[in-house]
């Protein structure tokens, strides 16, 4: 079995918009993985949130909605997993963040990391590393695409 490795939007959103400034070090990096034989995953709100951060930012990183679209399905439709997010994980996730004192956009974080770990990814990449450090499950190591 091949390794398993998720992304997050940080990493989506320039691997799609050739205008971002990581674009070339991310597509590379993902082109890498997929060579190896390495099967992404990309969690249902990486997935929604990386369209919805596409089409509404500024040039030279929007990509027109009816683009954006086609990129995520050109690249993950039927390459990637895409984990969903269940009313279970949901609570989980709520309870163990307010056990913590932890809040705000700290959730989807753990939201996606959690997704992962659930799909069997073993790594997550993604360019908000200290983010994900603070909320990511013992099991899923978080780095950088080009670590």
């Amino acid at each position: 079995m091949s390794l398993k490795f998720g992304l997050d939007t940080s990493c989506l959103v320039p691997l799609l918009s050739v205008g971002h400034v990581l674009h070339v070090p991310t597509r590379e990096a993902y082109a890498a993985r997929r060579r190896r034989g390495e099967q992404p995953v990309v969690p249902v709100h990486a997935l929604l949130e990386a369209y919805s951060v596409l089409t509404r930012s500024p040039a030279p990183l929007f990509v027109p909605p009816q683009q954006a679209r086609h990129l995520l399905v050109e690249n993950f439709y039927d390459q990637a997993e895409i984990p969903d997010v269940s009313a279970h994980l949901a609570w989980s996730e709520l309870d163990e963040l307010a056990a913590r004192s932890l809040g705000g956009g700290l959730l989807y974080d753990a939201i996606i990391a959690q997704s992962c770990v659930d799909a069997g990814a073993e790594l997550l990449i993604t360019w908000n590393v200290r983010d994900f450090l603070r909320v990511a499950p013992p099991a899923l190591q978080i780095r950088e695409p080009v670590s």
